[in-house]
């Protein structure tokens, strides 16, 4: 394995967990250092209620995270290159780095910011590459021009060269 990169919703319920693990301590401080202001009980009442719904909202999120189990993984192999998404097809493909031509970076400036990571193929497909999770990409980019010395990287893993949309 040239290149690997694997995260799975394990490591956001355990930040989920943490954050409800810190609402009771986050309440103790705001009553240790407010309860002598006036109207303490009417503002730690609702402060106590909002603490109350986040803690739910977080559990609900949690036991969600839980359940799916969903992952995000990449790899580079010498004759495959691999990308899986459980939520967004578009970045789920699996394909030889030889039949890669380039690996383009775009950012389209239009009524919005768009940024694209596109794998173009000798064939003439298109992939794209989910830019949700911070692999590196230089050290993908370094793994795939490993097995295929004739891919054409961008100048630099984190820039994107900008064309206006009309």
């Amino acid at each position: 394995m040239l290149f690997h990169y694997k995260k799975s919703q394990t490591r956001q319920a355990i930040s989920v967990a943490l954050n409800i693990l810190a609402i009771p301590v986050i309440l103790y401080l705001f009553q240790h250092f407010f309860r002598e202001q006036p109207d303490f009980e009417k503002i730690y009442d609702v402060v106590e209620k909002g603490a109350i719904a986040v803690a739910i909202v977080l559990a609900v999120i949690l036991a969600w995270l839980l359940k799916r189990r969903d992952k995000f993984e990449i790899y580079v192999t010498e004759k495959e290159f691999y990308s899986h998404h459980s939520a967004f097809r578009e970045w789920c493909f699996r394909i030889s780095p030889r039949d890669i031509v380039a690996i383009e970076h775009k950012l389209n400036i239009g009524s919005g910011y768009m940024t694209n990571i596109n794998v173009r193929m000798e064939n003439g497909e298109v992939h794209q590459l989910c830019m949700n999770y911070p692999f590196s990409r230089k050290n993908l980019y370094n793994a795939l021009k490993q097995v295929n010395p004739k891919i054409q990287l961008p100048s630099n893993p984190n820039t994107f060269n900008h064309k206006r949309k009309k």
